[in-house]
């Protein structure tokens, strides 16, 4: 929504809780294809709803539910102690894979719901572009644990509106600006027109980093289901 992507903070949050029934193996699959048809429309609506787009949107969408189906199959193998913060970790390392691949080519970020808000993104001069995306999956997380576990939790009612509210004002209160997509693009595909600098060096350190240790989660959740099973 171009004139309020604010939206965007909270619009995620029912995905949190479809994974709160997913805990029990026969409804499992259910409710991934829930999360799957609900990221394939939002992704469409993204490229406002031109169905030349839907291959495109449906790779996509079922990239972006592979990390709520690891967070269940996470959580079935370790058990209680995983937690919702997995499927950011699984997310961001899925929009790396996207950004390594440059497939498909008209693939979309979360960090591109607020691209046209550039004055609040001016902080991912040190985060990368995706670092966006962080952002905006930590909100949602934040906002599903104060209004989706029964009563209000006023506690992380208030560290949602810290966690909103703290980027986007130290946004105006620096001069630096933000990585844009273009410049991300721009690097991961080795053009002359990458922007320098530390960007140039570090790159998305975000997503990166969040796609090995999604690795590493998986690999150990593999690993533990095969010895329970033995």
């Amino acid at each position: 929504m171009k004139s309020f992507p604010l939206l965007i903070v909270v619009a995620l949050s029912p995905l949190f809780a479809i994974t709160d029934k997913s805990h029990s193996e026969e409804k499992f699959w259910t409710y991934a294809e829930l999360v799957l048809i609900s990221l394939t429309i939002a992704l469409l609506a993204g490229h406002v709803f031109q169905f030349s787009y839907l291959i495109s949107a449906i790779i996509q969408a079922i990239g972006y539910t592979l990390a709520f189906v690891g967070y269940g199959f996470v959580h079935q193998t370790l058990g209680p102690r995983v937690g919702k913060f997995t499927i950011i970790i699984f997310w961001l390392g899925m929009e790396y894979a996207f950004l390594k691949l440059q497939w498909p080519l008209d693939f979309l970020f979360l960090a591109d719901t607020v691209q046209l808000k550039t004055d609040w993104l001016n902080w991912t001069f040190h985060t990368g572009y995706l670092g966006a995306s962080l952002w905006i999956l930590t909100t949602n997380l934040m906002f599903y644990l104060t209004f989706f576990k029964g009563k209000i939790n006023w506690l992380w009612l208030m560290v949602f509106f810290i966690a909103l509210i703290a980027p986007v004002l130290f946004s105006f209160a620096t001069e630096l600006n933000g990585i844009s997509r273009e410049n991300m693009i721009a690097l991961y595909s080795n053009a002359e027109s990458a922007s320098g600098g530390i960007y140039l060096k570090r790159g998305e350190f975000i997503p990166r980093t969040a796609a090995w240790i999604s690795v590493l989660i998986f690999i150990f959740a593999l690993v533990k289901n095969k010895t329970q099973k033995k």
